[in-house]
């Protein structure tokens, strides 16, 4: 179904990829250090939802559609998510920090879980990066469609487990935090991380 040699290739890029920071990682690490893991766990799954969402379109075929749009409309639509991520950064950094680890966070994980579909959903250009990532890694030899369905769960799984390790990671570091610096200082800390996302959304890949 999938050449072993070139699918392995295609993992290890994913996972450097991944586990690169963007938008969505900055995001994850934010509402775990800022509120709770499961918040951070709600933001990796509503990010795989829309993940999921783009695949599809990109292995339909509508990646052709997407080219055809004028970059002005790109451009909207990412300036939408640098607007989302600062006004959840604002929120944190003007919070007075008054939580502690296991109370009722001012956000709820469903929150969470649709804020990183919303996030996710301001950059379709993803479509267009499948489309130039996936045909590296395909072998002429074997049907295409097959070989895109399985590289297309194999990196919703590498994706997804990615997110967890940030998870894991920050939900360890805010232990340490709160116990060193406060919750007050944690959250600050989380608010900063997303206003460095935003300026990555900003930033990066420009339309």
């Amino acid at each position: 179904m999938v050449d072993p040699l070139l699918f392995t290739g295609f993992l290890a890029a994913t996972a450097l990829l991944v586990l690169s920071p963007g938008p969505i990682v900055s995001m994850i690490i934010a509402e775990t250090l800022g509120r709770s893991s499961r918040h951070g766990l709600a933001v990796a799954l509503g990010a795989g939802v829309v993940l999921v969402l783009f695949q599809i379109i990109y292995i339909a075929g509508f990646s052709a559609v997407l080219m055809a749009l004028p970059d002005w409309g790109f451009t909207a639509i990412r300036y939408g998510g640098v607007i989302l991520l600062a006004h959840m950064a604002i929120q944190m950094l003007r919070s007075k920090g008054n939580v502690t680890i296991g109370a009722a966070p001012d956000k709820t994980p469903a929150q969470a879980f649709r804020h990183a579909m919303l996030l996710s959903a301001t950059n379709p250009k993803a479509i267009l990066f499948f489309a130039a990532f996936y045909p590296q890694f395909i072998s002429r030899d074997l049907p295409v469609t097959p070989q895109l369905i399985v590289m297309g769960f194999g990196f919703l799984i590498v994706a997804v487990g990615g997110d967890c390790t940030w998870v894991a990671a920050s939900s360890y570091a805010r232990t340490w935090l709160v116990k060193k610096g406060g919750a007050r200082f944690v959250t600050r800390l989380a608010g900063g991380v997303l206003l460095c996302g935003a300026l990555l959304l900003l930033l990066v890949n420009p339309a």
